[in-house]
């Protein structure tokens, strides 16, 4: 569904139903979704959502609940209070054959690798300079066209770079992306209201943009998650980013190319309106984390254009696609094309 429908404890987004509240309680009755607070009741066909996200704690879930999810497809996805993703519910299988996975892990080792590696930075960057260039427009700073203009010199070293083997392609994609990074947080830091204290990204800054992004990034994660699944990938290997026990590397990589337009547009748009969220500790409360997250979730069926495509996709459609085309790109021993936006 495309209509926000305002809950108590939760809220109805575009086919994901967000739970943040305390004391909220979900159950199944008549093969329906049930959300409980404080003598509220809300009734939820699961055909409306494909996912039930949890964003606080002290919401209780009934097993009758969970078999419903399961079985009309419906995953669970629980974020600790940093957003991390601490438990996904999914189905117990998959139609896909075990090919797309044999493919991706060949193409760790024969170069293919590299091409997928330095084509996620590439639209990484790209997206950054669309970002820039918009809000260049809005915002009416054109020096921000003029840093988005820096960006794209760096995106063409880097379509031009040669490259040896995996390992050695990660130093040199992954030094022009930090420097395409830093020209597009400090300009992103200019729009901002100097009383947030945003000097730029910094994964480990207590300060609430980078807790916000932080914590955005965290839910787009357990969108990536169940695209590549979905598409038939593995999650846990990746390309760009190195691998790590237990980290899913290539959520990592693939979430790279719509960090830009899907998570950090929504943040910017929140501040920028005046919204400051309360952080205590290095973490966000409960309503900011609700607030966050159904803001990415909502932009999922915002439309944008492609460079790869003559039509416009959303933001959720994306995700779906351009999972699927990875898949079908390592099957096929072609060159990836990522998501690029125009």
């Amino acid at each position: 569904m495309s209509k926000l429908l305002p809950v108590q404890g939760g809220v109805l987004g575009v086919r994901s139903l967000v739970v943040a509240g305390y004391g909220v309680r979900l159950r199944a009755s008549k093969g329906c979704i049930v959300v409980e607070e404080k003598g509220r009741k809300y009734t939820v066909p699961p055909s409306d959502v494909d996912q039930v996200v949890v964003v606080t704690g002290g919401v209780s879930l009934t097993s009758r609940l969970l078999r419903l999810l399961a079985r009309c497809g419906v995953e669970l996805v629980v974020l600790d209070s940093r957003g991390e993703p601490v438990a996904i519910m999914y189905l117990a299988h998959y139609t896909r054959t075990p090919t797309t996975r044999r493919e991706q892990y060949a193409a760790y080792l024969d170069g293919r690798g590299v091409q997928v590696a330095r084509e996620v930075a590439w639209c990484k960057m790209n997206n950054q300079a669309h970002h820039l260039e918009w809000r260049a427009v809005a915002s009416h700073l054109p020096e921000l066209r003029e840093e988005a203009r820096r960006i794209r010199r760096l995106m063409d070293q880097l379509a031009r770079a040669r490259l040896g083997s995996l390992d050695e392609a990660r130093v040199r994609v992954m030094r022009l992306e930090a420097e395409a990074a830093r020209i597009y947080w400090s300009s992103i830091a200019m729009l901002l209201p100097g009383e947030l204290g945003f000097d730029g990204r910094d994964h480990d800054s207590p300060d609430p943009v980078n807790t916000s992004l932080n914590y955005c990034y965290a839910v787009l994660y357990s969108q990536c998650f169940r695209s590549l699944l979905l598409a038939g990938l593995d999650p846990y290997a990746g390309f760009l980013h190195v691998d790590r026990s237990g980290r899913p590397v290539l959520v990592y990589d693939y979430s790279e190319m719509f960090k830009p337009g899907l998570v950090d547009a929504a943040v910017v748009d929140l501040l920028l309106e005046g919204w400051k969220p309360r952080v205590s500790s290095g973490l966000l409360d409960r309503e900011a984390r609700g607030k966050l997250a159904m803001a990415v979730l909502s932009r999922l069926k915002v439309k944008v254009r492609t460079l790869r495509d003559p039509s416009s996709v959303s933001y959720g459609d994306a995700l779906r696609v351009y999972a699927y085309r990875l898949a079908k790109s390592l099957r096929d021993h072609v060159d990836y094309q990522g998501f690029a936006e125009r």
